[in-house]
């Protein structure tokens, strides 16, 4: 419920949170929501010093026995070099204000770990090799950039012609020294290839995926990236079975 006090009307009032122009008298804004009364507060004493001001400076002028022409004359000369200083002052409240939200905002934002898997599952969607190895191989990605190493989709294993990859959400379970642990708990991961065929996906709100990732030289390394960059469901793995099992040569073979 948006309050009202009385007074409403006259010059609009600034929201300094999304910038709406308030009818003066509002304690919260009409189109946010925000409180700003405090701004109002404000600009009511700003106005009563102004009064205050005036009041004084006709007292002394009328004593001076000047013309009540010549007092309104000076009187306005007084405010105008006045004004000035009180928009300056509400620009510079609206700009802490600006800043404090500012500064939650950016507090509030992802940890490096959860950017690093942001950034991978990215680079696979966009078939970035470059930035697929900076998480996954420093070593070959500083080869790469020195260009003394050519990258290949297929061989670092972005296999698949194309990728779909939709609202990723993530959730920092563990940060201890170089070492870091970040679930993948919303969003759909899929890949296609050009004849059609799909992975079938994964919707990772109903199979959220445990990321690990090691610090080296400052940069967020996936451990096990070949099982994460996997666009379905990860298979499940027995104790003591191997993640992706080799197939004898021949054993396929018959007759």
């Amino acid at each position: 419920m948006k309050w009202r006090v009385d007074g409403e009307g006259g010059s609009p009032l600034r929201c300094p949170y999304c910038g709406h122009d308030n009818p003066e008298g509002r304690r919260y804004c009409e189109e946010c929501g925000e409180k700003i009364a405090r701004l109002e507060a404000e600009r009511a004493r700003a106005r009563r010093k102004a009064l205050r001001e005036a009041a004084r400076m006709r007292l002394e002028l009328e004593k001076e026995g000047l013309e009540r022409e010549e007092i309104e004359r000076r009187l306005r000369r007084a405010r105008r070099r006045t004004a000035p200083r009180v928009g300056i002052l509400l620009a510079l409240a609206c700009l802490v204000v600006l800043a404090v939200v500012l500064a939650v905002v950016l507090s509030g934002g992802p940890s490096a770990p959860e950017k690093a898997v942001t950034e991978f599952f990215q680079s696979i969607k966009d078939r970035d090799v470059l930035a697929y190895l900076k998480h996954t191989d420093l070593d070959l990605y500083k080869m790469a950039k020195q260009g003394e190493y050519q990258p290949d989709l297929y061989a670092v294993g972005i296999d698949y012609d194309h990728y779909r990859l939709e609202g990723l959400k993530t959730r920092l379970v563990k940060e201890e020294g170089d070492y870091a642990e970040v679930e993948v708990v919303g969003g759909y991961f899929e890949g296609f290839y050009d004849q059609g065929e799909s992975s079938g996906g994964v919707d990772f709100s109903q199979y959220p995926r445990l990321v690990t990732l090691v610090k080296v030289e400052n940069t967020w390394l996936v451990n096990d990236y070949n099982l994460m960059k996997l666009p379905y469901p990860l298979p499940e793995i027995l104790p003591g079975e191997e993640e992706f099992p080799e197939v004898e040569e021949g054993a396929g073979d018959t007759g």
